[in-house]
């Protein structure tokens, strides 16, 4: 796959030192594996390039991931045969803010150059065999989407325009459990990109073409849960080949064990325990925050007087597990 531009597309793979309750293996060795196969795969298609659609850390407080699982994850992408561009996701920086990022895991990664900038104005051009690629970046930036972000994005003398944006979206759209924007395929159609890369939903909804536009939604690289979804799930990445004639994505699945070998059935139901405590508990929150004018959910959470960062934290990672 030599001919004019390929890059290969990744997202939220939720590195980690410790494993979700409901697995069994070891966590951060099969995540670690799985981006050796990104490489492996970037080697023999040639890319150009790997993108990475956000949440490449699970843990949001930088003093809870490691130096030796941030090493790690670096020495992987040492092995790479091209560079790897990132956007930033709500599990990347504290608070899901982008104020916090030079302190996070990913921003050192940033910082040392092993993973490069894809957000905002850090944006990517690729040009190759007589074919130019541009491609942008659009981090979380909240619950309520700013759809100017994506309106403002136009072409200009890149023969291809591709979107990598870590925002749920959907072929209806809609709103999330009332605390999430889901962006409808639909409204994309008008739009001047011709591929749009998601990430933030874990779940595969495909790759779809609505209009003309391309558009790649196969979920997470990590099983986390033990949901119906996550357990028959194989994680997949994709491999986009831009040519002067055509677009092709070509879905790759990644070898990963059976699900009985790395889940642990005992576990998802402690699990299920106390996610029914958390849903009480932000239940009890939507109802003394519901009368507030202004902000989401998350913000008005995020704002709590009194209450630990920790407990805040717990409460938002619900609402956002909830959302995927």
């Amino acid at each position: 796959m030599a001919r004019g531009v390929t890059l290969v597309w990744r997202t939220d793979v939720h590195l980690a030192d410790f494993p979700p309750q409901s697995r069994v293996d070891d966590w951060t060795e099969t995540l670690l594996g799985k981006l050796d196969q990104i490489g492996k795969i970037a080697t023999k298609v040639e890319a150009q390039a790997v993108l990475d659609g956000g949440d490449l850390f699970h843990v949001k407080s930088p003093s809870r991931n490691s130096h030796e699982l941030v090493g790690r994850v670096a020495a992987v992408h040492a092995t790479y045969p091209c560079p790897t561009y990132g956007c930033v996701g709500n599990h990347d920086v504290k608070y899901g803010s982008l104020d916090f990022l030079e302190e996070s895991p990913l921003g050192v990664l940033f910082g040392t150059g092993t993973v490069r900038r894809l957000y905002n104005q850090h944006e990517a051009i690729f040009e190759n065999k007589g074919v130019k690629v541009r491609v942008v970046g659009i981090p979380y930036h909240g619950t309520s989407y700013d759809m100017d972000r994506f309106r403002s994005i136009q072409k200009g003398d890149e023969d291809y325009l591709v979107v990598v944006a870590h925002t749920l979206a959907s072929l209806d759209g809609g709103m999330m459990y009332e605390s999430e924007d889901v962006i409808s395929y639909r409204d994309l159609t008008d739009m001047a990109p011709d591929v749009f890369c998601f990430g933030h939903w874990h779940k595969c909804q495909g790759i779809d073409v609505v209009g003309n536009k391309r558009i790649i939604n196969i979920g997470s690289l990590s099983r986390g849960s033990l949901n119906q979804d996550d357990v028959n799930r194989v994680p997949s990445c994709a491999i986009l080949n831009f040519t002067k004639e055509e677009i092709k994505i070509i879905p790759i699945p990644l070898q990963v064990a059976p699900a009985s070998e790395v889940f642990n059935v005992e576990r998802k139901l402690r699990s299920e325990a106390k996610e029914i405590s958390m849903e009480v508990f932000v239940n009890s929150l939507k109802a003394t925050l519901i009368t507030r004018e202004g902000g989401s959910l998350m913000d008005h959470i995020r704002d709590l007087k009194g209450i630990d960062d920790e407990v805040k934290e717990r409460a938002m990672l619900y609402l956002e597990q909830a959302a995927q």
